[in-house]
């Protein structure tokens, strides 16, 4: 007993440092990927928020856009379609199964 107590014990005690290292790595992968996310998260609250105080200065969130209307020197020109109208000639019924 005595000397499978000395065969096993240095072994164990290596098994255990290597563990405990690698518990220490993956831990620390951990806390960099957990402290990115946060301050990706931070960032980009901070760019919305200033993106919207932008918009609210310029008053672009209340400005209605309408692309079919070109408008020259902030008067309506013509209303033009963005696509083509494309009716068949002749009305048909459609049988549905």
């Amino acid at each position: 007993m005595k000397n499978k107590l000395r065969f096993i014990l240095p072994r164990l005690i290596v098994l255990t440092a290597i563990a405990g290292l690698a518990t220490l790595i993956i831990g620390t992968i951990f806390k960099l990927l957990l402290f990115g996310t946060v301050l990706f998260g931070i960032g980009s609250f901070a760019a919305a928020r200033m993106r919207r105080r932008d918009r609210h200065t310029f008053k672009m969130d209340k400005a209605p856009v309408y692309p079919n209307v070109q408008r020259h020197y902030n008067t309506v020109v013509a209303i033009v379609p963005l696509k083509g109208q494309q009716r068949s000639k002749r009305a048909t019924i459609v049988p549905v199964y």
